[in-house]
């Protein structure tokens, strides 16, 4: 579904509230980056099968429409921005073909220890893993696309972030986004339970008013789609001149 930017804030501007009462509360704040590199240390050793849930739930549907997004050609650069225990490399591995390259960025050195697994365990030989913090690295100039699953909006300044990726890469580079969000339609005590199973990947309602589809959705070319009734996304858009997006907080 090919959209344009005011249907991003439309469908946002019901989570007001859930961001005001976010804002409010004391309680879970958002961690920085060395307590989500320990957190995702610990967790590597089971996350592939603690997340298995998740992905059945609509996040793979919605990772393979952002891998499409992309527009991959064979000899194209990408970067996957959390690229965590390496599920994305293969495919993208496969789109830009051997004369291709595949970057995969991660805080944890013990979830890229598993990417360099697989990677060893499917023969891939195109793909650089680099233990880096997403919210400062810069993309080589001749990336032409950038992608984050279910990883960006663990960033307390996440916009910012997709703002200067929309500064430093080429024109016309595609950058595509999974997250999750709260659905608007939901009742406070079913949002509540749902998000129970969340907590031990280090999600609390202190991320609920982190809204990185907003800063995509001033992409061109926006497109966006939902998931499990409203709490999964995808964004996804081509960069422009950099001066469109100084006005994103």
């Amino acid at each position: 579904m090919r959209i344009t930017p005011s249907f991003f804030k439309d469908s946002s501007a019901k989570d007001s509230s859930a961001k005001d009462s976010a804002t409010k509360k004391s309680g879970p704040q958002v961690k920085d980056a060395e307590g989500v590199r320990r957190l995702y240390d610990r967790l590597a050793p089971i996350y592939d099968l603690a997340a298995k849930p998740f992905w059945a739930l609509g996040a793979d549907g919605l990772i393979s429409k952002a891998i499409d997004e992309l527009h991959l050609e064979p000899g194209s650069t990408v970067v996957d921005l959390g690229t965590g225990t390496g599920r994305n490399l293969p495919v993208l591995s496969k789109a830009v073909g051997p004369k291709g390259r595949v970057i995969g960025i991660d805080l944890s050195a013990n979830m890229l220890l598993r990417a360099q697994r697989r990677l060893s365990r499917l023969n891939i030989s195109n793909v650089t893993l680099l233990n880096e913090d997403m919210a400062t690295y810069e993309p080589p100039h001749e990336t032409s696309a950038v992608l984050a699953t279910y990883s960006i909006e663990m960033l307390p300044n996440s916009n910012a972030v997709l703002n200067n990726l929309n500064a430093v890469l080429p024109e016309g580079a595609r950058i595509a986004i999974t997250g999750l969000r709260t659905p608007s339609r939901w009742p406070k005590g079913v949002i509540r339970l749902a998000s129970l199973p969340l907590r031990p990947f280090g999600v609390n309602e202190s991320y609920r008013p982190h809204q990185p589809w907003l800063a995509v959705a001033n992409l061109q070319d926006p497109t966006y789609q939902e998931a499990f009734f409203g709490a999964m996304y995808m964004a996804a858009g081509s960069t422009k001149p950099a001066s469109i997006l100084t006005s994103m907080p």
